[in-house]
Formats: C-alpha cells, sequence, structure tokens
C-alpha cells in the first residue's frame, strides 16, 4: 500500500486545534462558519443544535496533514418538516484526489444528517469547472439525487472590462432618470416604517423583500456604505443591498424593483452608483490604466433562470465584461432518516 493510499478516515471537527489546522481548505469567505463552529467548542454549548458541521481527513489516521475538508449548515431547523443539511464546501487537496475521499465524506455527512433526523442533503454543482465531473458522478440520479436549476454567479475585477460599462449605464441612467424621475439614495442605517412595512409583508414569490436585520447573512456583512434605495413619488420602489463578504470582495446580495418600473432604468442606475463607490473611487473612467479596483478588488452577484429581467439584462451588460460566468445546479437528496 502506498502512502498516498494510507489515508484516514473521515472524523468530525470537533476540536479548535483542527478547525485552524483545516481552514485552509475551505474559501476565505467561509471561514466564519468554521469559526461558528469553534465558538460553539469554546463555550462548551454541545446540547444545542448546531448551525455548521465539519468533517475533516487526514494523510495518516490521527495524525498526518489535512487533505479534504466537507463543510455544512443546518437550515430551517426550527421546521422539523423541512430541515435539510447544506454541503457549502467540498475540498480534497490535489495530490489526494481519486481516491474516493470526497465521496466518503459525502456519505459521512448522509450518515450523520439521517441520525440527526434530516430530511434532506443538499449541495451547488457549478458547471464547466475543474470539480463538475467529480461531484456529478457522486451524485447521480441512480442513486436518488434529484437535479433542478441552480442561480448563474457572475463575478467582476478588471476596471478595464468594466469601465466603459460603467461610462455607457452613467449615459444610460441619466436619460432614464428624466424619463421618470426616480432618485437614488442611500440605504438607511435601520429600517424605516416603509422598509419594515416590506419586510413584514406576506410572502409572495412575485414581490421580493429588502434586508432584514433579524435574518443576518450568513457571511460577511450587510454593507449600508454600498447599499442603495430607490424613490419614486416619494415612495419606495427598489433596493439594491450589499454583502461585504471580505475587504476584497462585494456582493450585491438582493436587487429589485417593483412591477411597472423593470423598464425604467433604475436597477441598473443603482448598480452604477455603487460600482462608483466601491469599485471605481478615485478612478477617472476616461482615462483608465489599472487593472485592480479600489477600494474593493471584486464585486459579484448571482440570478436563478426563472428571474423575470436579470438573465436577459446580464447577459446583455456583464457578460462581456465579467471575469467569471458560472452557472450551477442544485442537487438533493432525500433521507428516509433510518440507520444505514
Amino acid at each position: 500500500m502506498s502512502a498516498i493510499d494510507s489515508f484516514g478516515q473521515p472524523f468530525l471537527i470537533a476540536s479548535v486545534k483542527d478547525i485552524i489546522a483545516f481552514k485552509g481548505l475551505t474559501a476565505k469567505s467561509l471561514r466564519k462558519k468554521l469559526d461558528n463552529i469553534a465558538q460553539r467548542i469554546t463555550w462548551k454549548n454541545h446540547e444545542a443544535f448546531p448551525a455548521c458541521v465539519a468533517w475533516g481527513v487526514r494523510s495518516h489516521e490521527g495524525q498526518g496533514e489535512p487533505v479534504a475538508l466537507l463543510l455544512a449548515c443546518v437550515q430551517d431547523a426550527y421546521d422539523s418538516e423541512s430541515i435539510r443539511l447544506l454541503i457549502d464546501s467540498l475540498a480534497v487537496r490535489k495530490a489526494w484526489q481519486g481516491n474516493g475521499i470526497a465521496s466518503n465524506l459525502v456519505d459521512t455527512a448522509k450518515r450523520w444528517a439521517r441520525k440527526h433526523k434530516i430530511n434532506e442533503v443538499t449541495l451547488v454543482m457549478p458547471l464547466g469547472q475543474l470539480s463538475t465531473t467529480a461531484l456529478d458522478r457522486m451524485t447521480q440520479k441512480e442513486a436518488g439525487w434529484k437535479d433542478d436549476p441552480g442561480k448563474t454567479i457572475v463575478t467582476l475585477s478588471d476596471p478595464m472590462k468594466v469601465g466603459p460599462l460603467l461610462v455607457r449605464l452613467d449615459r444610460m441612467a441619466k436619460r432614464q432618470q428624466r424619463l421618470w424621475g426616480w432618485e437614488i439614495r442611500p440605504y438607511p442605517e435601520d429600517s424605516n416604517p416603509e422598509l419594515q412595512k416590506r419586510i413584514e409583508a406576506p410572502d409572495n414569490n412575485e414581490i421580493q423583500k429588502p434586508y432584514s436585520p433579524q435574518s443576518p447573512f450568513q457571511v460577511g456583512k450587510h454593507s449600508i456604505k454600498y447599499s442603495r434605495i430607490l424613490i419614486a413619488e416619494g415612495k419606495i420602489i427598489g433596493w439594491l443591498v450589499a454583502n461585504q463578504v471580505s475587504t476584497n470582495l462585494i456582493r450585491y446580495a438582493q436587487v429589485w424593483v417593483d412591477p411597472g418600473w423593470e423598464k425604467s432604468g433604475g436597477l441598473l442606475a443603482m448598480v452604477a452608483d455603487v460600482m462608483h463607490s466601491a469599485h471605481f473611487a478615485g478612478i477617472d473612467l476616461q482615462n483608465i490604466t489599472q487593472h485592480v479596483a479600489q477600494p474593493i478588488a471584486k464585486g459579484c452577484f448571482a440570478f436563478h433562470p426563472d428571474h423575470i429581467n436579470m438573465p436577459r439584462m446580464s447577459e446583455r451588460h456583464f457578460r462581456p465584461v465579467a471575469d467569471q460566468w458560472v452557472e450551477t445546479r442544485v442537487r438533493s437528496l432525500q433521507l428516509s432518516n433510518t440507520k444505514q
């Protein structure tokens, strides 16, 4: 047996020491979730149901270097009828790939989910990436996995590409503002009565809700500085809510305009306004010479293919200048909650 075949078995990460050792196997934007696990361990709050859980594999049983990590979070834990385990990150170091480690980690997560009466295991599978084939192979339809359309993730970072688009959006915004009479304003630091009324309104698949402080982002934090609201006729008709994932990445997490205002240009105008302050501060759009945006290097957003306007708008304006355009699929497996 070669050294590469003698790796240890997956184990539930339950010590701060292991969390520190395995942090390098997940994206920086997800490390806060590992920190949440560490906090729970430190507080010895063992009776509380975990919001996040992780399993690791070392190069040798009980010792050796970290070679793989699966990080997952429990969603809808207060609704016993629809609890699911969402796999946020699954990584195996390159030298150790092809040994069934990833499949073993997924099977371990499934057993844990069944033991804790969780109804479903879900993961988001990117298409056209290095990991796509492996993920597709371990989540086959024949094994009970269901495939649903996922979001498209768009990342922008190169000022040389995005700058000319921003110039065009600025011109468009000025024309549309004169025609429609809307106004862009800063997002309120506290939910004003109008926003609060929107947050508390009955759920409606056709009408989105603004950011609620009672439901903070799982990763990063809500950025007042880079969020906007759209006003017309004295009322809020739209918003852009930014989620600062890290010092180098901001996500346009919630972008919305009310029905009837979709063609007003207000949505793109809010995006352009935020891009100016988040990625082009002090940069002359007519004479761009740098390849790194400032003060925040990257911006990203995601949209579902069923969205009324975003797919067409993004394809037209953002795909030609995007650094990454990644389509995804959502793979889910219903669990019987029987011991296996």
